[in-house]
């Protein structure tokens, strides 16, 4: 039923049946989002989401769970690139999440870019202000030395 939904919100998806089978996915192809139950047969959700992490981070997660307390959600969320929904949740609340994590990808990726740019446009600056530097050293004269009386 979810990845009907995800379907219809026009994502590709992806379905495993196990956490073994999709980190083995994680391994090998590209995603932009990972969703997952926290509760689930070894390796459990946690263990999951921070095996893609290490794999792929730029991965942004959706977290479904019933059982909050049992599980460190502030590790998960505090990146910004994670949602959570807690159990039971109607459709409408899955179609919402996608949204606004559809909305944190397009700003953090305009943000990457932002900063990837402003990266380069430093490097050349600074690459012309060394170009600048080496070619006055050549024409500044030294003051003579004054000798002491």
């Amino acid at each position: 039923m979810l990845a009907r939904v995800c379907t219809g919100e026009g994502h590709e998806v992806c379905l495993f049946t196990s956490s073994p089978e999709a980190l083995i996915a994680l391994r090998t192809e590209h995603f932009d989002l990972l969703m997952t139950d926290m509760n689930m047969p070894d390796p459990d959700g946690l263990t999951v989401i921070r095996e893609a992490r290490r794999l792929q981070p730029d991965i942004f997660t959706l977290v479904i769970t019933g059982h909050a307390a049992h599980y460190p959600l502030a590790e998960i969320v505090v990146t910004g690139t994670a949602d959570v929904i807690f159990k039971p949740f109607h459709m409408a609340e899955l179609r919402a999440r996608l949204a606004l994590t559809r909305q944190r990808m397009t700003l953090i990726d305009q943000i990457r870019a932002e900063h990837r740019a402003l990266h380069t446009s430093s490097r050349r600056m600074i690459s012309g202000l060394e170009g600048e530097i080496i070619g006055l050293s050549g024409k500044v004269r030294r003051p003579a030395r004054i000798q002491d009386k």
